[in-house]
């Protein structure tokens, strides 16, 4: 902290009489403008009129009073809020255009409006309907994913991966997420991922199933998240004369960006697990296939072997008969030209 000299503490007390301000005295005593009360300067001045009983002023905004509503004003919120004005509506309606969004009249009034009995609108219970028909099972699916499937020009692996969605669309945890979502975007997002991440893979197992489920559940958690951020920047935003508030909105905004991250590493975690597990099984069954045409080939090997041994024991049998016939032959022709073993003897 600064030593302050005679001349400066003499300056000071003359400074307190004409104006007690802490700032105003500090700039003038040490002839610099960029200097206030937090600076060491500062601190000396304040320490020097403590030690003298003097008490110096400050820029520090006084903390704004609680409002009390009246009774007029109380009507005036309640048929307002009747006609759905926003809270920041109402404030600038009583206490002026000059009323700032979450200023602590804005506060006092979205307060007041939260103590007023409202009547609930009904909630409609819409349960999951999973489709049966083909033809619905391929709108969603072109829905979900823009492929542009056409019933009558599939071929049979997408029939077989169209029976299969439908049997997963009707499983009994799918329809029972679904359920638990109110909103209807939300149950229609779900849906959606599930159809595009599972449509073209009929070979999972129940385990992959629940896993692809847990993905589509942080799909929308992830956007959820991103909506809360979109409101508490706004807020933000507005809330920048507001050290207090801007503090707090930057620590909840801070931690949903955290909650936002963690989100998205679950997300890419099990991604990874189903690709990698389901990769592996791929590649264990392309090897199984490749054994089993391996034994069909030799196989066919062996049986074409056994024909051309075949084959040949039948051309040396053929040959032996050929060889009598033709010796039987020449034996004949002696006979007809008269010629015998007792002709030559």
């Amino acid at each position: 902290m600064s030593d302050l000299t005679e001349e400066q503490k003499n300056k000071i007390l003359k400074e307190f009489d004409k104006n007690p301000n802490i700032i105003d005295i500090t700039k003038i005593v040490f002839e610099d403008e960029s200097l206030d009360g937090r600076s060491k300067e500062g601190r000396s001045v304040t320490k020097f009129l403590a030690e003298n009983g003097l008490k110096a002023k400050t820029t520090k905004h006084k903390k704004v009073e609680s409002i009390e509503l009246t009774e007029e004003q109380k009507a005036i919120i309640e048929e307002r809020d009747n006609d759905d004005w926003s809270s920041l509506q109402i404030a600038k309606e009583l206490f002026g255009n000059d009323v700032k969004k979450l200023s602590k009249e804005q506060r006092t009034v979205h307060e007041y409006t939260l103590t007023l009995e409202r009547e609930a609108p009904p909630v409609v219970a819409t349960s999951y309907t999973a489709p049966h028909a083909v033809s619905r099972i391929i709108k969603k699916i072109n829905d979900s994913t823009g492929y542009g499937l056409e019933e009558d020009k599939m071929s049979r692996h997408q029939h077989t991966c169209c029976d299969r969605l439908r049997i997963n669309l009707n499983n009994s945890r799918f329809i029972a997420i679904v359920n638990n979502y109110i909103a209807p975007r939300d149950k229609e997002l779900f849906e959606q991922e599930f159809i595009r991440l599972t449509w073209d893979k009929p070979d999972l197992t129940p385990d992959e199933l629940n896993l692809y489920m847990n993905v589509c559940k942080e799909i929308i958690n992830l956007e959820l998240i991103t909506g809360h951020l979109q409101k508490l920047n706004e807020m933000f935003e507005s809330a920048d004369d507001q050290d207090e508030m801007t503090v707090r909105l930057a620590e909840i905004i801070k931690a949903k960006s955290s909650e936002y991250h963690q989100c998205e590493s679950r997300i890419e975690n099990l991604t990874k697990k189903l690709q990698g597990d389901r990769g592996e099984r791929m590649k264990n069954r392309a090897k199984e296939t490749a054994s089993f045409l391996s034994i069909v080939q030799l196989f066919q090997e062996e049986e074409e072997r056994k024909n051309m041994v075949r084959i040949a024991e039948m051309q040396k049998e053929l040959i032996k008969d050929e060889a009598k016939r033709l010796e039987g032959m020449a034996a004949w022709k002696a006979r007809v030209l008269g010629i015998g073993i007792d002709d030559v003897l």
